[in-house]
């Protein structure tokens, strides 16, 4: 009932699906430009925008329009103007991104000026959701504090813009803790939220308590003010943050009514142990082993572990479903081409062992079949599309 009544139109829902897996490939181009050694270079920051922003946030952005509503049983704010958003987002992000990689500063202020439009459209309209929510429940406090967290790593993030480019004098180095800390408090609370909702209901698992959870936010909170005073500490609160929710999911799997492995329970696992390894390597010597881990281990099998599931299911609620009885459908399972999901997961598994032993080409190489491989599955979902256009001839 929840989704009949307030499920947004699926081309918004897609529309960012879609534009998070093209940024995705692209991605892995602008990481072998990154240089890691300096990590204020604007090539590091061009290829961390177009992965957190072009990737990360593009798929987050599109799953709330769709799972605000359904975990505050109330409408989103509005959708009115989101579809010209996304566009703008695109523009936004591509201009920004490649501005600081190729160092083309008029492309950059264009892009930052658009992103800041954009991102402020979704934040406010995020934020305004949750006026008069009845919903007191984990998951929409997770997601009430995730849009504060945006709000805040936005600002901080324009003022890091205009300080970079000499236009504000402030500390450098504090507005860019400040400001990686909230961008990716938003992506921390936002899956911590949400998988109190989607790992309970696609392992099978009910009456939760969500302990170790809500221990991993508070520690998480506690590392921002840490932030002011010691960064080993601070890192130590996070670390510890990070851990707390890893065991909360691998409680959850181990949990899971269906024991057998699939390409779902395969990725969260592969992310989960990808995040151990990064917390490992945050404060060593080698950054890039431990940004590689976070970002093309943790979030990037953990987001394809969960498009598996939602496409799917959004596809079949949108254009399958009113079909039901009428003719023989589809089930959720048979929309994902399993042969390829598990070979993309091979290969991930492959790229993060090969940057380890230094084999940088290789794993990018590696990571490229990976992707690939998800966006011919992700194709292959959307297809599903056309079902009622064939049955309705």
């Amino acid at each position: 009932m929840l989704l009949n009544t307030f499920a947004p139109p699926f081309k918004l829902v897609g529309g960012y699906f879609i534009v998070g897996i093209l940024f995705l490939i692209v991605s892995i181009f602008a990481f072998l430009m990154a240089n890691f050694d300096t990590p204020t270079a604007f090539t590091t920051a061009g290829f961390v925008h177009i992965y957190l922003v072009g990737f990360v946030m593009s798929i987050i952005i599109g799953s709330l329009y769709q799972l605000t509503s359904v975990i505050l049983e109330k409408p989103f704010f509005t959708i009115n103007g989101a579809i010209l958003n996304l566009t703008i987002y695109v523009i936004a992000t591509l201009c920004f991104g490649f501005g600081l990689v190729f160092d083309e500063n008029s492309i950059t202020y264009v892009g930052a000026f658009l992103l800041f439009a954009s991102l402020m459209f979704f934040c406010v309209t995020y934020f305004l959701s949750f006026i008069k929510n009845q919903k007191r429940n984990f998951a929409a406090t997770a997601l009430l504090c995730s849009s504060v967290f945006l709000i805040m790593g936005i600002c901080f993030g324009t003022c890091l813009f205009l300080s970079m480019f000499g236009f504000l004098n402030f500390d450098f180095e504090l507005l860019l803790r400040y400001h990686v800390y909230f961008v990716l408090g938003f992506i921390f609370f936002i899956i911590v939220g949400v998988a109190s909702v989607l790992l309970p209901m696609f392992a099978l698992v009910h009456d939760l308590k969500f302990i170790l959870s809500k221990t991993s936010l508070i520690f998480y909170v506690m590392s921002g003010v840490l932030l002011c005073f010691d960064m080993k500490f601070a890192l130590l609160s996070f670390v510890v943050a990070a851990l707390c929710f890893i065991l909360e999911a691998l409680l959850i799997l181990k949990k899971r009514v269906r024991k057998a492995f699939d390409y779902w329970n395969i990725n969260v696992f592969i992310s989960l142990v990808a995040f151990v390894f990064f917390c490992a390597f945050i404060n060593s010597t080698r950054i890039d082993i431990a940004v590689f881990f976070l970002f093309f281990g943790f979030l990037y099998a953990f987001i394809v572990a969960h498009l598996y599931k939602i496409a799917p299911f959004l596809i079949w609620y949108h254009y399958i479903a009113p079909f039901v009885g009428k003719t023989k459908v589809p089930l959720l399972d048979d929309m994902v081409v399993k042969k390829p999901a598990y070979i993309a997961i091979f290969f991930n598994v492959a790229a993060l062992v090969a940057y380890v032993f230094d084999i940088k080409y290789i794993a990018l190489v590696c990571l490229l079949i990976s992707t690939t491989l998800v966006a011919f599955n992700v194709v292959h979902i959307f297809k599903f599309i056309k079902f009622g256009v064939k049955h309705e001839r």
